[in-house]
């Protein structure tokens, strides 16, 4: 048996060697679901941080009330957000579920949930790293010139949406592992989850 952490761990630093057999075969559900909770607990930790200096300088008068009270905004928030991201995953997992059932794969239900949650952490890990390579790329564009700063800010725009290309092939190849099956039926049946999930919100606007 092994933590949420070392899980976590693995998964990030070596998840084509170890990571993806250690999640398929000591993953589980509940110790996804903490991990995810404790990454939402530290990226808001990490929004509250860059907020604090913008807060103080715009309510200076009133900056030790909202000092008191940031402990509880950080956690309501942090709650609030993985409640969202939860439902929102259970969703797609079931949906992705039932096209998998069509297929007459071998896989469960709970595998398929744990395939999505582990694969939004790969996604929310890395894609943090991308979005910050795209900020530091911005403010650093600026300050060359046009035509240098153009092409600066398009190489790495070019490196983000690799990485992004990159983490959907890590999901894939994740899933792939925890079900037993191809990448290729994989990749088929999330880009049919997100067209049924786009149609579908479509009709309900």
């Amino acid at each position: 048996m092994t933590t949420w952490f070392n899980d976590l761990k693995e998964l990030i630093w070596h998840p084509k060697s170890k990571g993806f057999d250690q999640i398929a075969e000591h993953g589980t559900i509940k110790k996804g679901l903490l991990t995810y909770f404790c990454l939402d607990i530290m990226f808001s930790l990490i929004v509250a941080s860059l907020l604090s200096p913008l807060i103080g300088f715009l309510a200076d008068s009133y900056i030790l009330e909202i000092a008191a009270l940031g402990s509880a905004i950080i956690l309501g928030a942090a709650v609030f957000i993985f409640v969202l991201r939860s439902v929102g995953l259970f969703i797609n997992s079931a949906l992705f579920f039932g096209l998998y059932k069509l297929t007459k794969g071998r896989g469960t239900w709970s595998d398929v949930v744990k395939g999505f949650i582990y694969g939004n952490i790969i996604a929310n890990v890395y894609g943090s790293i991308a979005g910050l390579i795209l900020l530091v790329s911005i403010a650093v564009s600026t300050d060359l010139p046009i035509a240098g700063g153009a092409s600066f800010a398009l190489g790495i725009l070019g490196i983000v949406i690799a990485l992004g290309l990159w983490i959907f092939y890590q999901n894939i190849s994740l899933m792939s592992r925890i079900l037993l099956d191809t990448k290729g039926k994989v990749f088929v049946l999330y880009i049919i989850t997100g067209i049924v999930l786009s149609v579908l919100e479509y009709m309900l606007k």
